[in-house]
């Protein structure tokens, strides 16, 4: 992993330490700019004289298969910012089965509304984080991308080292791997895992690979913001070897 790579993790971790209160993690795998644009027309919505609003009304609007999408958008926030126990029941029942386009909104509206809850029958200072890839539990969801030394192809033998060195470190630091994708000469991994424990994870797993032929690229990529897609891939693919 790129030197520059660690110290992030080092200073998000130590960030991630300092904080105190309690900590809800967005486990929804949901763009940041949609993040951005949901909190921002949040804040409007909650500084607005609409907020006086009646909550049954919002709820029929959500409800309601007849509302345009950008009206039920705004009643999803409306109820969302409204500190109300009905209003949040009646977002977790619509998140069962919500309109496609507003599964990302509603989502976000119910974790929004949670923690407005607790932060009025609470003391505790309600903390939200969030990354592109979301997460589950106390661990966040992460990327990683690797590729062959010289771009030369697997091995079999080499193939089965990656899988069974990733599944050993990563039940060692209590992590968990989600998805694993062994290719011709790249690798890619999708994790979960705490900040303090992904350069450990990675770094361990493929030292202990490389001492069977160093043939693990060190400079790998391990993102919390995206996946990657196929031109993301072939671009990593055709940076000359250092």
């Amino acid at each position: 992993m790129k030197e520059n790579s660690i110290d992030s993790f080092e200073k998000i971790y130590q960030s991630l330490s300092d904080l105190h209160g309690n900590i809800h993690i967005l486990e929804a795998t949901i763009p940041i700019e949609r993040q951005k644009a949901f909190f921002s027309y949040a804040e409007i919505v909650k500084n607005s004289k609409d907020k006086d609003g009646s909550i049954d009304e919002y709820i029929r609007k959500i409800n309601s298969e007849s509302i345009p999408l950008e009206d039920k958008k705004h009643a999803i926030v409306f109820l969302s910012v409204s500190a109300d126990i009905k209003a949040f029941r009646a977002l977790e029942r619509y998140s069962q089965n919500p309109q496609k386009e507003l599964n990302d909104w509603t989502l976000l509206a119910l974790l929004q509304a949670r923690m407005i809850l607790e932060n009025e029958f609470s003391d505790e200072r309600q903390i939200f984080i969030s990354t592109g890839l979301g997460g589950k539990g106390d661990k966040f969801r992460f990327f990683a991308f690797f590729k062959a030394n010289e771009l030369k192809p697997f091995s079999d033998y080499q193939k089965d080292l990656i899988l069974k060195e990733m599944t050993y470190f990563f039940k060692k630091y209590h992590g968990q791997i989600e998805k694993i994708e062994i290719k011709n000469n790249y690798f890619t991994l999708l994790f979960l895992s705490g900040f303090e424990m992904v350069r450990d994870i990675i770094n361990n797993s493929v030292e202990e690979c490389n001492k069977y032929g160093n043939f693990i690229n060190n400079d790998f990529v391990v993102t919390n913001m995206r996946i990657f897609d196929g031109k993301d891939i072939q671009k990593e693919l055709q940076k000359n070897e250092e």
